[in-house]
């Protein structure tokens, strides 16, 4: 099938959808799996037949042109289901970086990625980026490979928001990294979403992988970015230029792809595809003002044969491996060298069939990935000093730390076995009613194992100005003093006794002082552990979609049960369209839907976790180092999430959707409420018989949003044009605030707000209460616009553009601020002894609009052989991403390119 042009950004049409139930012109393939594999599958007379059908469907799949009465059919189709589909055309030429699928998401109407996108540092990751759908948290949002569910349970809601926790590992959204040339089509669901998916209260992200059909391919590409094609702006906050210090360099940053594909049918029935993908990526990361080199690395190799019209209509055996690897550091802060190992595999069978009255598709899969963390055993905060100066921060205005060390090594590894039965019932007519029914099954099992080898330290706490420490053989965390003469030695430089009341003696002993005495009075131990814990989840969902004239309502059940919270949950969801004086172009929709969030492993680990101990040490009257001694009350709580209601959003939405001759429309109004969301309960509750503190949960947290989008897409001749907006109209959001007297003393910290001029306020708040007030995904517009053109057969250009607007949130600084906590666990503490809580900063992210562009050369060679090169620019335009805020130091990265260079053969 020749494409008509590469524009991509298209919906297949389901036969549910009757909605494009216009004439379809005979260049057009538009049946589906609901046509091919269904009740007739048996009755055809040849097998041939029955393959045709079955390629149809796989032709289905892959349509760039469908007409509706000889219109184009774009972003949207008119039908009930929020949804949108990025085919592999568009997926192929829309401008891109380094090619993980999640960066083309944030190109649709609700869709909002993460801020980090912009960070200078992200040119080198090779990791998913944040999906945020409908202002939803990101790993709220569904991810599914071939049918398989691969959202991450390893502490998802951490992702990008540290790089270095203390007591795990950056968690991630997914549970591997999938480049886009494994990809054949991506559909986003962003509202009415099918009763067939769930744990998720986001919206939903399907991928299918690519499979062999027909021809035989094959295919690898080169391509690459590197620091000396892009351009940079540097940022130094206040104090750093005031202390006359350099501009930290650009970063060095290198990116190497290298994409390889073959497909070939080994016979009628057998197809065979092999795709691979392999990308490193070096960076330097900006750390005490100065670049650091880091490394990351990541592979996909997918291996599909197919089985078409043998025994079954389809099989369908799939095999993913996609292990990732960062070499990393903490920022600011030395010897903090640390190795993530990330990523996985997955496994799958799908079988699909037709029967004389119904369809069945039956998938089962397991997968298997890992994110663990070799590090540094222990962190030390030290005060900037003498012999500890290397901390960014004037110690005479502020309290300026000189970090060192890294948290430890920690395993984990989360297990996922799923199966998924799907039956779709052929048509059928009740009370003058045509139902057309699909009822499924699913089964979710999930495990993760968690292991820290050996009891780590994280110090608190630096006193200084004892000049006659003795660290009492404490090595690692103690300084004595050092000079680089003896007293005896600067007298007789002197010629007189050492006199402190002597301005210039004082001067004299401070140039012989070559390390500052200071120790460490508290720590944090974060005891060795070992945790193993399943979770299990049972799911039916049942869907009847009824056409009632120039109405179709989908009238759809779910009911989910797991063995964690225990609870039955029961979801509805209705969902219809109406086809205004009967004409399918033009089709009111709405819809009421239930969504249960699901987190319950990351809840499960944390019940089972150890605290940590909170120790203190002091000196004697003679300056001798104490021991360590722990404090009474001074640990981490442990947690329980006992009688509990599971998460979930209810969702209205209104819309309009319309095919014309200048494109299609759509509009459409979506309002959310959060209900029963978890948030901490009071005071913890000491359990005598174990001797720990206890925190329980509530389901105190709500919230609500409301927002409108408005998409266009049209087709003339060889080009394609695209526009959409979303606005949100309110946010609100309550919930429990956590009280910072009983709160954990490592969640402390503070948000300050005002600047050098006007002076900073302080709030000591807790990161758990940080987490629901941030309004990262909730930005109030944005707007996207495309346009692809296919010059000649050979040569095609996209260009893309994004407007978001301007935004309040916090975001960490390298700065620290005494908690007056520390009484409360440490009440024999003295007035030196200080414990120091992060700072976040409020700040305003200006509104930006960014323009990519690339362009793509395909020239044929001979016969069948042909070249690739293509050219992508980001930020065409070389404007600023305000990735670094005001008042902080950084790089923003303006314009980059990157090239590509190929080969295909078909």
């Amino acid at each position: 099938m020749k494409y008509a042009a590469p524009s991509g950004l298209l919906l297949s049409l389901l036969a549910n959808a009757t909605f494009a139930n216009a004439q379809q012109q005979q260049d057009v393939v538009a049946p589906t799996s609901d046509v091919c594999i269904s009740e007739d599958a048996l009755n055809r007379m040849t097998d041939a037949e029955r393959l045709a059908c079955v390629e149809e469907n796989e032709n289905a799949k892959k349509i760039e042109r469908i007409l509706v009465e000889g219109r184009f059919i774009g972003l949207q189709v008119p039908e009930v289901e929020g949804r949108f589909t990025l085919d592999r055309n568009f997926i192929e030429y829309t401008p891109r970086t380094g090619g993980d699928f999640t960066e083309l998401l944030g190109l649709l109407p609700g869709v909002v990625l993460g801020s980090e996108q912009y960070d200078a540092s992200e040119q080198g990751e090779i990791q998913a980026q944040r999906v945020s759908i409908m202002g939803a948290e990101a790993w709220q949002t569904g991810f599914f490979l071939d049918g398989m569910n691969f959202n991450s349970r390893q502490d998802p809601s951490s992702y990008r928001s540290n790089d270095t926790l203390i007591n795990d590992v950056e968690g991630t959204t997914q549970t591997f990294n999938i480049n886009q040339q494994i990809i054949d089509s991506i559909t986003v669901y962003t509202n009415n979403v099918p009763a067939q998916y769930g744990s998720f209260s986001g919206g939903v992200v399907d991928v299918e992988t690519r499979e062999s059909y027909k021809e035989t391919e094959f295919g690898f590409n080169y391509r690459t970015s590197r620091s000396d094609w892009n351009s940079y702006k540097t940022f130094l906050a206040e104090d750093v230029t005031e202390t006359n210090e350099e501009a930290p360099d650009e970063p060095a940053f290198e990116k190497q792809i290298l994409n390889v594909n073959f497909a070939k049918a080994l016979n009628e029935y057998y197809h065979l595809l092999v795709s691979a993908n392999y990308t490193t990526s070096e960076i330097s990361k900006l750390s005490l003002n100065q670049p650091v080199a880091t490394e990351r690395e990541n592979a996909n190799v997918l291996v599909k044969l197919t089985q078409r019209n043998l025994w079954v209509d389809k099989l369908t055996l799939t095999a993913n491996y996609s292990p990732y690897t960062s070499n990393d550091i903490i920022a600011n802060a030395i010897d903090s060298d640390f190795e993530i190992e990330g990523g996985g595999f997955s496994s799958s069978v799908k079988v699909e069939h037709g029967f004389d009255s119904f369809a069945l598709e039956s998938t089962l899969s397991f997968a298997e990935s890992y994110n663990s963390r070799s590090a540094n055993p222990h962190y030390y905060p030290w005060a900037k000093a003498i012999g500890r100066e290397w901390g960014i921060g004037d110690p005479t205005q502020e309290a300026a730390v000189s970090n060192q060390g890294g948290y430890g090594d920690l395993d984990k590894t989360q297990q996922t076995l799923f199966f998924d039965n799907l039956v779709r019932f052929n048509a059928f007519n009740w009370l003058d009613i045509e139902h057309s029914i699909k009822a499924g099954f699913q089964y979710n099992n999930e495990s993760l194992e968690r292991q820290r080898y050996y009891d780590t330290y994280v110090y608190n706490s630096p006193i200084t100005g004892v000049s006659n420490l003795n660290c009492n053989g404490a090595v690692f965390d103690c300084v004595a003093l050092t000079t680089s003469m003896t007293i005896e030695e600067l007298e007789a430089q002197l010629g007189e006794p050492l006199d402190f009341t002597n301005p210039d003696h004082v001067l004299a002993y401070s140039n012989i002082v070559t390390a500052s005495p200071q120790y460490f009075a508290l720590r944090s131990v974060y005891p060795e552990e070992y945790i193993d814990v399943n979770v299990q989840n049972v799911s039916f969902h049942v869907t009847d979609s009824m056409d009632l004239g120039d109405v179709t309502l989908n009238a759809a059940l779910r009911a989910d049960y797991d063995d964690f919270l225990q609870n039955v949950n029961i979801a509805p969801r209705i969902s219809g369209g109406y086809r205004l004086f009967g004409d399918g172009d033009k089709l009111i929709t709405f819809g009421a839907n239930r969504y249960y969030d699901t987190n319950l492993l990351s809840y499960a680990v944390r019940e089972a976790q150890l605290p940590y101990q909170l120790e203190r040490r002091s000196i004697a009257l003679n300056g001798e180092l104490q021991g360590w001694s722990p404090l009474s009350g001074g640990s981490d709580y442990r947690y329980r999430f006992e009688n509990l209601d599971t998460p979930y959003n209810d969702e209205i939405v209104l819309g309009w959707k319309q095919a014309t001759d200048w494109g299609n429309y759509a509009i459409e109004y979506v309002k959310r409420w959060r209900r029963d969301q978890i948030s901490v309960s009071g005071d913890p509750v000491y359990n005598t018989e174990d001797g720990y503190y206890y925190r329980t949960q509530t389901n105190n947290g709500k919230g609500q949003n409301d927002r409108i989008s408005l998409s266009w897409a049209w087709q003339f001749n060889t080009s394609s044009f695209w526009f959409n907006t979303t606005y949100q109209i309110s946010e609100e959001v309550s919930f429990d605030e956590e009280d910072v007297d009983v709160a954990p003393i490592d969640e402390l910290i503070f948000l300050r707000s005002g600047d050098e001029e006007t002076g900073f306020t302080y709030v000591e708040t807790t990161l758990n209460n940080l987490s629901l007030a941030k309004t990262e995904f909730s930005q109030p517009l944005a707007f996207n616009v495309g346009w692809t053109t296919g010059w000649t057969d050979t040569f095609t250009t996209s260009v893309t553009g994004s407007y978001r607007q301007a935004f309040d949130d916090y975001v960490a600084t390298d700065d620290v601020q005494s908690s007056g906590q520390l009484l409360r666990i440490c009440s024999i503490c003295d007035g030196e002894e200080v414990l120091n809580v992060p700072v976040y900063q409020l700040v305003n992210v200006p509104s930006r609009f960014l323009v990519n562009a690339s362009a793509t050369w395909v020239p044929e060679v001979v016969g069948d052989h042909a070249l690739r090169f293509r050219v992508d620019v980001q930020n065409l335009f070389d404007a600023r991403t305000y990735s670094v805020t005001s008042g902080t130091s950084g790089i923003e990265t303006g314009r980059s390119i990157w090239f590509e260079v190929g080969y295909q053969w078909h």
